[in-house]
């Protein structure tokens, strides 16, 4: 009998061990906070993922060099859920994948999908237009996993040229062409810098 509880106390601590979260970098060196795999792989980028069972209360996102959280699927770890994507719902406000989810109940993910055309952008330092993965890849290099967040929250949202040849936000869309046309002349218009992406 006792050599089974140790078995079991021995297992144990082997499961908390794997479960502990391990901050290393990639030549193994101690670091403050992960890094997100970004287009690497799948959840690479920091959001509420939609999969069998997910009921995420927080976004988080796989991760590089084996560090934060160990999975059976490989490393991750929770991050700022400020650095998810939004996409306008029907109604014509942003949302997460996961307020899609508590919104539209049942037909959220398909919505989501639906919504694809209408993710946020927001303007970078070399005038573009960005999507939050976008964004983070442009900056991450520089600003680390932290900084690119902080440098999102500041950005201007995102213009598009009207028929006008005015640049406006969505907010302005909607003003100038109403609730009901506001959505059809924003996926027409030219996306600032979308030329070069």
């Amino acid at each position: 009998m006792p050599s089974r509880v140790m078995f079991v106390a021995g297992a144990l601590l082997l499961c908390a061990a794997d479960a502990a979260q391990v901050m290393k970098g990639e030549n193994g060196q101690d670091v403050l906070g992960c890094r997100c795999r970004g287009k690497a792989g799948t959840h690479g980028y920091c959001g509420y993922h939609f999969h069998w069972g997910s009921q995420e209360d927080t976004p988080w996102c796989r991760t590089m060099h084996s560090c934060g959280e160990f999975g059976i699927k490989g490393s991750w770890m929770h991050c700022d859920p400020q650095a998810v994507e939004m996409r306008r719902a029907d109604d014509g406000k942003l949302y997460n994948s996961k307020q899609f989810k508590e919104h539209y109940d049942a037909k959220g993910k398909e919505k989501w999908a639906g919504a694809e055309k209408m993710v946020e952008r927001r303007m970078a330092k070399n005038g573009k237009a960005y999507t939050v993965f976008d964004f983070r890849d442009y900056y991450v290099d520089a600003l680390g996993e932290q900084g690119w967040v902080s440098e999102w929250l500041k950005a201007r949202p995102e213009q598009r040229q009207a028929k006008d040849g005015t640049w406006y936000t969505w907010e302005d869309f909607v003003q100038h062409y109403g609730d009901k046309k506001a959505r059809d002349e924003w996926l027409s218009a030219k996306i600032a810098g979308k030329e070069e992406l």
